[in-house]
């Protein structure tokens, strides 16, 4: 009978680590800091001027998810009259 309740309780602790680690796996998929916002009509404020404001060049639509354009690596014209 103890073996039974031992083998019963690893099933079950197995079960509970496996859904710890597949929900932070999706949970890390949820949130991408270059798609902060949603694309919808009437949703303020509107996916390009989100992007703007957190410093991002531009922005497009992923589905319903809105996402900011990478800032470019090039140097800036500033940068090269120094």
């Amino acid at each position: 009978m103890d073996s039974w309740r031992c083998l019963c309780a690893f099933i079950v602790v197995s079960i509970i680590v496996m859904f710890l680690i597949t929900g932070s796996e999706a949970r890390a998929e949820i949130y991408d800091p270059k798609c902060p916002g949603i694309c919808s009509p009437g949703i303020e404020p509107d996916c390009n001027t989100l992007c703007s404001s957190l410093g991002f060049p531009g922005s497009y639509c992923k589905g319903y998810t809105c996402c900011c354009k990478p800032k470019s690596s090039k140097p800036s014209m500033i940068s090269h009259l120094l």
